[in-house]
């Protein structure tokens, strides 16, 4: 090159030189970060080490690491057992001298306390990622308990445990960490001596002794059952011309499972087992709805952050809370929010932040440290601003106390009340007692949700209620009602496609045999009538081929005469839905921040619309379901987000399905257009219910609906024994009888998850089927049950000896001997 000497043959080798000794120096990794070529053993790599580090804990610090163990149960702060954590933000730290592979942990702490592990490369406080968090055992026992643990290898050299969440009282007596775990894993150790824990049991006598939450779930469950087989019983008896066959019997039995089923559904007034308030579920509407103008949709849990961090001793538990950040619904920490506390209360005035701190206190209270921490973790406060009009005004009437909350939450009650009459007001007590065992039966709609919570089953109420107006031949009134259950939850729309669909085939017009049509080939189930070898008689299910006529539309000559069609009942209907959408929502603007509450509440229900949850139902739940992409697949603790690989992955195959989505809607709207041939709009309206599950997808305990849907038991007979059908495969599914099956062979297969994500999608397909099974026996017509129609299956019998035998020979659904569709 012009202008350069060349290297002199002395500079060259040793540049040379040097660049070789450097060239290691370059591209070695930090030596905290070199892994160890020590073989990965069964050994524990802590074994009487002392901590490197510790915060807020007290006690012998080689007692936690010594290979020696308290007997199992042993009291919690027994003497010479172990060190004690003074604060939720207690942790201690071990170094394990190089990095190692870790894949398992053995801890030995307090049965009701969850402990968190994290590790890392470096001893720097950002270099510290959460591992895994070892959960409380106190469902096994009580006093100190062992838990195994195991992981994906990792490379680690610092391991810390700490953090823990409970009733306040930390205490571990031996935590062990392995590159390998042994066998058997938890290995055995030797024992120190230390007094049993003090266990107060209830007396055998007291109903919480045996009757608990799982065990109430197995009560509804049996009861769903011994409601079911009643009325397959009195619709079998009806069907043989025998109605009143043990009638009596059959009323009391009905009014008998009635009666409990209403007690039940509240856990025989054992509430929550034992609390009647639903403190977390109060906390967030109770807050969110009386602090609407300043914390809108979005800020509750930045602002409970901030309020709890102002609270004496609680900064630091603050500082390690992880919050689901209700802008995104994806789990962040703390960092960003308590580093601009401003951000949050510059929307308070100085004296309303005061009440609102003294209102988080009181809810904090209420709450054990794990759970105010999980609570934050929810997915915030979700009411709509026409809830807002009775919430936010209920709310503010006081500061919040025992004595407020404790009448506040006394009103849902009274709603349920209130729907028991309206229903037997409307439809009779038989039909009230059917609609009771569904609604106390039906698992995903449980007292657990949202039962002793603050204005939770408003929307019910007005959703029942407009139903049994209707059927009074009050529809002005009624729509209104189902008007004000839309403005509550927006889903309940979904009630007027009943009415739709009717409204518009009144508009298509009446048609004669001769008129103008089309002609169409369905598919159809119908039955046929076999004969064995033996000579019995028997029906089995073929498939059929129909062809219907799809009649052109039916002129018009004037608009008047065109809207004429429609039954008035159904314009009533229509305009009394449209006067409490012209009334409640220009009301709500006052107390819910404008038009600006509108655009944060349209914002908030798209955000949630794009957040799959563990217990959503619905068909969009059904059509996302992959094995490969279930809970037990994607979830990992490990992330800042457990779910959020999970949530994405939803997301990402409901777009890819889409089509396949809409397939099935205009499958089921074709099925409710099929099945709307009467023009009772209450009639219209309960099998327009049935849509909410097409429409839209929710959270389980909006399936409460299934009260009013059961209203179709008053029409048709088999309606009510479907949908007890369904509610007692809900709890079967809940309770997971073939979980005790080998998890390896053939009859693996036959298990049923235990996962929430599989367990809701499974309870989505059996409502699925039994809506289906109902809109179908609607679309074939008159009930087998009525007693014209038992009359003519009499007569249409081939010279059978009895009625009784023709009954059986036609299948007992009123057709010819050799098919019935």
């Amino acid at each position: 090159m012009p202008g350069c000497k060349p290297l002199s043959k002395l500079t060259r080798p040793l540049l040379a030189g040097v660049f070789t000794l450097l060239l290691p120096l370059l591209f070695a990794r930090p030596a905290g970060a070199q892994m160890s070529s020590v073989e990965c053993g069964t050994d524990n790599l802590i074994a009487n080490r002392l901590p490197s580090a510790q915060q807020d804990v007290h006690g012998d610090a080689r007692l936690a690491t010594d290979n020696k163990a308290a007997p199992e149960g042993a009291q919690w702060d027994a003497p010479g057992t172990g060190i004690f954590l003074d604060t939720p933000a207690g942790t201690v730290t071990y170094d394990l001298g190089v990095v190692r592979s870790v894949s398992a942990f053995m801890l030995q702490a307090d049965a009701n306390d969850s402990y968190k592990v994290f590790g890392a490369t470096e001893n720097t406080p950002s270099s510290f990622k959460l591992l895994t968090e070892i959960e409380s055992v106190v469902n096994v026992g009580h006093g100190l308990r062992t838990r195994p643990v195991r992981i994906d290898p990792t490379a680690l050299r610092y391991v810390r445990i700490g953090e823990p969440l409970g009733d306040g009282s930390y205490s571990i007596s031996e935590f062990q960490v392995y590159c390998q775990a042994p066998n058997p894993f938890p290995p055995k150790l030797a024992t120190v001596d230390a007094p049993p824990a003090k266990v107060i049991e209830a007396p055998w006598y007291e109903i919480s002794k045996w009757f608990a939450n799982d065990e109430s779930a197995r009560f509804e469950m049996v009861l769903a059952l011994v409601a079911m087989f009643l009325l397959i019983w009195g619709i079998k008896l009806e069907r043989q011309g025998r109605p009143h066959h043990y009638g009596l019997f059959r009323d009391g039995m009905l009014a008998l499972i009635g009666i409990t089923s209403f007690f039940c559904y509240f856990n025989f007034g054992m509430w929550h087992f034992p609390n009647r308030i639903h403190q977390w579920d109060t906390f967030h509407y109770y807050v969110g709805s009386k602090y609407f103008n300043e914390l809108s949709y979005d800020r509750l849990y930045e602002c409970v952050a901030v309020a709890d961090s102002e609270a004496p001793g609680l900064r630091r538990r603050v500082e390690l809370r992880k919050v689901m950040n209700l802008r995104t619904n994806m789990m962040e920490g703390t960092q960003q929010i308590l580093a601009h506390p401003e951000d949050c209360k510059g929307h308070f005035s100085a004296p309303r932040w005061e009440e609102f701190k003294r209102d988080v206190a009181h809810f904090r209270g209420k709450h054990d440290v794990k759970r105010w921490e999980e609570a934050q973790t929810d997915h915030g406060y979700n009411g709509s601003p026409v809830w807002n009009i009775l919430g936010t005004t209920l709310s503010n009437t006081g500061p919040a106390n025992d004595a407020q909350i404790n009448w506040l939450t006394w009103i849902d009650p009274l709603f349920i009340v209130g729907i028991t009459f309206l229903a037997w007001w409307a439809f009779g007590w038989r039909t009230t007692c059917v609609a009771l065992a569904v609604f106390a039966t039906n698992f995903p709609s449980r007292f657990y949700w949202t039962g002793g919570a603050f204005l939770r089953w408003d929307w019910l109420f007005y959703f029942v209620g407009g139903i049994c107006l209707i059927k009074k031949d009050r529809p002005m009134l009624g729509g209104f009602f189902l008007g004000y259950s839309t403005l509550l939850r927006i889903f309940p729309l979904f009630v007027f496609t009943g009415p739709v669909v009717v409204a518009l085939r009144q508009l298509w017009g009446t048609h004669a045999p001769d008129d103008p049509h089309w002609l169409v080939r369905v598919p159809d189930l119908g039955w046929k009538v076999v004969t064995a070898k033996s000579g019995a008689e028997r029906t089995v299910p073929e498939l059929v081929w129909n062809q219907i006529r799809i009649y052109k539309p039916q002129p018009f000559t004037t608009l008047r005469a065109f809207i004429t069609r429609i039954d008035k009942r159904y314009l009533r209907l229509f305009v009394g839905a449209a006067l409490a959408v012209g009334t409640l929502m220009p009301l709500s603007l006052v107390t819910s921040s404008g038009i600006g509450g509108y655009r944060a509440f349209i914002f908030n229900t798209q955000k949630h619309k794009e957040t799959p949850l563990t217990n959503h139902m619905g068909l969009r739940t059904v059509m996302t379901y992959s094995p490969s992409e279930a809970g037990r697949s994607l979830q990992n603790s490990r992330h800042e987000d457990p779910w959020g690989v999970w949530k994405r992955a939803k997301v990402a195959t409901f777009k890819r399905r889409i089509p396949l989505y809409l397939l099935f809607v205009a499958g089921f709207g074709a099925l409710l257009f099929a099945s709307l041939r009467v023009t009772e709009p209450w009639i219209a309206c309960s099998m327009g219910s049935m849509m909410i599950v097409i429409g839209i997808e929710l959270t389980c305990y909006y399936y409460s609906f299934l009260f009013a849907t059961t209203f179709l038991y008053s029409k048709r007979k088999e309606a009510g024994a479907i949908l007890l059908g369904v509610t007692a495969a809900t709890g079967l599914i809940d309770w997971a009888p073939t979980k005790y099956l080998p998890s390896t062979g053939p009859l693996a297969n036959f298990r049923i998850s235990q996962w929430l994500d599989e367990q809701y999608m499974l309870m989505s397909v059996v409502t699925l089927v039994g809506f289906v099974w109902i809109m179908y026996l609607f679309a074939q017509g008159e009930s087998a049950s009525e007693p014209a129609r038992v009359a003519r299956t009499v007569g249409a019998s081939r010279a059978a000896p009895s009625s009784n035998r023709g009954n059986r020979s036609s299948g007992g659904g009123g057709r010819n001997k050799r098919r019935r569709r």
